[in-house]
């Protein structure tokens, strides 16, 4: 898939960057950052440009993210009553603590991949403040592709290398900061359970 993405990229350049980087933002599968990390490579040999590309991409990050939370922080509440879906007691949870929590929360979530877009609808279902979501997401998707382009401008011609070792360190952080929110809610609960006792 990655081979696929970077020859559509190289093709259609920075429109393609634009419609790949919003298409994963909304909740797509796609490798985008592997595809930052080959990039920042390209950009290091002069065939794209560095900034252009951190631009475009925290644009479209960004608009990505508020598509999801928008459509959510309107429709959601109507969506779970059309579904007659009856929420799981740990999704009431994940809602508690994103209420508490959600500068923190979306923040750190756009670190963890596919976890992003969760966060996104669950964001915009429980109301998060539109600038709170908005700010912390923007500096995040400032600073996460950066990293991506940083590395793959650093590494030049061996960016293929990294990308295995890209992905190992994206899941393990990804499953790091699930465990982080897990035992967050798992402390709440205890607390919560605590204070009832008496």
């Amino acid at each position: 898939m990655v081979s696929s993405l970077l020859s559509y990229i190289l093709l259609y350049r920075y429109a393609a960057l634009a419609v790949v980087v919003y298409v994963g933002a909304v909740g797509a599968p796609l490798p985008v950052n592997i595809m930052l990390l080959a990039l920042g490579a390209f950009a290091n040999q002069g065939f794209f440009s560095f900034w252009a590309s951190l631009g475009i991409t925290v644009a479209f990050n960004t608009f990505g993210d508020l598509t999801g939370y928008g459509i959510t922080r309107k429709y959601g509440d109507a969506i779970i009553r059309l579904l007659h879906i009856r929420k799981a007691q740990f999704f009431i949870n994940l809602e508690k603590e994103l209420r508490s929590d959600a500068a923190i929360t979306v923040f750190i979530t756009r670190f963890a991949g596919s976890m992003s877009s969760v966060t996104n609808l669950l964001a915009g279902l429980v109301k998060v403040p539109f600038m709170t979501f908005f700010v912390n997401d923007l500096v995040a998707n400032i600073i996460e592709p950066g990293m991506w382009l940083a590395i793959g401008y650093g590494v030049g011609n061996y960016w293929s290398s990294f990308s295995n070792l890209s992905s190992i360190v994206g899941g393990i952080f990804a499953v790091s900061i699930i465990m982080f929110i897990l035992f967050r809610i798992q402390q709440r609960l205890a607390r919560k359970y605590r204070v009832a006792e008496e």
